[in-house]
């Protein structure tokens, strides 16, 4: 329907431009040590491999640490756009990389020339799901806090269904969904007895 269609593509767009301004923000000016300091080769090993998948925070997350992996080996700024793709491979595996193959390196590639940026927005348009938008908000809200995993990672959770929305949702409404899902007793002992209140206090106030 035309009122779905246009949902799907402003959720792109928001996509879209939250991988943009990752590139713009990590990448966009070359990183400079200070005199004398030489830089450590860094190899990058602790980066997981990205092999596709449809929800938006892994890809998110795996591109926030190869550009800042980028940043530190001296690949950032303008001209080192294309240096930055050849590496980006390396990152890499199953599906995603046969892709980047295809797509982006091979001879016979229907587009002759990607900016990493191109790269990053072709691999969410190729495996992140446009459903991810709604089953993130259904999520969101049938998130349940489990006892045997705790509090904080139920409210990683539902953290974690936030950055897949389009919209990421302000603090105030996770900490009220966070409040309302976990035991009565344990939010009895939050707000009254700590005088705790999203209003004023900080997530770590909050966990600790």
């Amino acid at each position: 329907t035309p009122g779905m269609n246009e949902a799907v593509k402003i959720h792109m767009d928001h996509m879209h431009d939250r991988l943009t301004r990752l590139v713009d923000d990590s990448l966009g000016v070359r990183f400079k040590f200070p005199d004398g300091v030489k830089p450590r080769r860094a190899d990058g090993k602790h980066i997981r491999l990205y092999a596709g998948g449809h929800k938006f925070s892994q890809l998110e997350d795996w591109a926030m640490d190869v550009c800042y992996h980028l940043a530190v080996c001296c690949y950032s700024g303008d001209d080192m756009d294309q240096e930055r793709i050849f590496v980006l491979h390396k990152f890499m595996d199953g599906e995603a990389r046969n892709w980047f193959r295809r797509h982006v390196l091979h001879t016979n590639r229907d587009k002759s020339y990607w900016t990493f940026k191109e790269v990053l927005i072709g691999l969410y348009n190729r495996f992140v799901n446009a459903a991810t938008m709604q089953e993130a908000c259904e999520a969101f809200r049938t998130a349940v806090y489990d006892a045997q995993m705790g509090v904080q990672t139920f409210y990683d959770d539902l953290v974690g269904h936030a950055q897949n929305m389009a919209v990421y949702l302000d603090e105030f409404t996770i900490w009220e969904t966070f409040l309302d899902g976990i035991p009565a007793e344990m939010h009895r002992a939050l707000i009254p007895d700590d005088n705790l209140s999203p209003e004023v206090n900080t997530v770590t106030e909050f966990l600790a």
